[in-house]
């Protein structure tokens, strides 16, 4: 053997984080990546998690990819501090002498604070994130509640569409007809049973979602799919089953929220609140789309939380309740326009211009379409023949 080779033959594995530490450590089984944290926690954070917390945040929200490496590395640090909690350790015992090795500092000031974090070098906690555990709940979390579960008409779905590879631009077009074939089917099988209905209309929009997730939809017609798709789900009479109120809304406002990240609810959210037959149960809509908020804010699921609250308007719009749209533009703010543009043009249609202007000065505040809600205000006022705004 050759010196050369007997040098490769010596050379240590890469290591990528999830790795066991290797050294002296307290009790328990350390990742490399825990160590890290600590190191960088105990040198450039004094120790303090809350205080790594805040540098970690801000370290990461930039880049190309605002936030890309932010929430994986986030959910690492929540499972982290839970598990030093439970061993009554902080920072510094699970750093030790860690911090004295210029080696092990640089890098793990470079793994946490700048370097791209890819899927190798995730632990179980990045790749399950706080964010993406509701995502799944949203999909599946509340089957066993439904008078006939969908996981039944599910299985016969994924029978038909492969969710475990990724599908190119043509091959999406036949994931399409394939999933509208074997509804169909298990449509015409239902024979009229609402309960049926809503069990299979269900799981073919989570099958849908899965199959976009792995799909190249860039003619758009797994998305048309899945637009026609929710609308199918909403006019189901589920009334007529033994379907509990409570459990309906939920499960529907966080599909919602997952159908839309594919189009799949784009300028029909309030019809489809309209469909389901949301104002008998307005006020049960709301009170869950706010525990919802802040579930996701909780779990830094921002765009999500922005969502819901989006969703609230387009119910409060669904259900006429023209006297609730003041408070709710004042939740939204200028973040989301569409949401604004749903209640004011429903109060306008009702006549109540009055209600039109408040709604676009309850939202007039710093965000990312504050330019929109100033201009459409001044179109407000234009078309009523009323004073500009100022």
């Amino acid at each position: 053997m050759s010196t050369a080779d007997k040098a490769t033959s010596r050379r240590r594995p890469p290591t990528f984080g999830p790795e066991p530490w290797p050294h002296t450590a307290p009790s328990g089984e350390w990742s490399h990546w825990d160590v890290w944290f600590a190191v960088a926690c105990v040198v450039d954070c004094g120790g303090d998690w809350d205080a790594f917390d805040v540098r970690l945040t801000r370290e990461r929200s930039g880049g190309v990819m605002p936030g890309a490496y932010l929430e994986p590395l986030w959910s690492h640090l929540l499972d982290l501090r839970e598990r030093l909690a439970a061993d009554g350790l902080g920072a510094a015992e699970l750093a030790g002498g860690a911090v004295r090795d210029p080696k092990v500092l640089a890098r793990a000031r470079s793994k946490v604070w700048k370097q791209a974090l890819e899927g190798r070098a995730k632990t179980a906690p990045m790749w399950w994130t706080p964010g993406r555990r509701l995502s799944e709940r949203a999909l599946t979390g509340a089957w066993p509640r439904f008078p006939v579960s969908p996981q039944g008409p599910y299985e016969a779905f994924a029978g038909v569409v492969d969710l475990d590879r990724h599908h190119g631009q043509w091959a999406t077009m036949s994931v399409a007809e394939d999933l509208a074939e074997a509804t169909v089917a298990q449509v015409g099988e239902a024979d009229g049973d609402a309960a049926r209905l809503l069990a299979i209309r269900r799981a073919a929009l989570t099958c849908g979602v899965r199959a976009v997730r792995v799909c190249d939809d860039s003619c758009g017609t797994l998305g048309e799919w899945l637009r026609q798709a929710v609308t199918e789900y909403a006019v189901v009479p589920w009334r007529q089953t033994t379907m509990p109120a409570d459990v309906f809304w939920q499960d529907f406002l966080e599909l919602l929220g997952e159908v839309g990240d594919f189009g799949g609810t784009s300028r029909q959210e309030a019809e489809l609140f309209l469909h389901a037959g949301v104002r008998g149960d307005l006020d049960l809509v709301e009170t869950l789309a706010c525990a919802l908020h802040g579930e996701y804010a909780s779990a830094r699921w921002d765009f999500r939380a922005r969502e819901i609250l989006g969703l609230r308007a387009y119910a409060q719009v669904a259900a006429g309740a023209v006297d609730r749209f003041t408070a709710t533009a004042a939740v939204l703010g200028s973040e989301d326009w569409q949401p604004l543009e749903a209640m004011v043009s429903c109060a306008l249609r009702q006549g109540d211009a009055a209600t039109a202007r408040a709604v676009l000065r309850a939202a007039d505040r710093p965000g990312f379409h504050r330019d929109w809600v100033q201009r459409r205000a001044i179109e407000v006022d234009r078309e009523l023949g009323g004073e500009g705004h100022a």
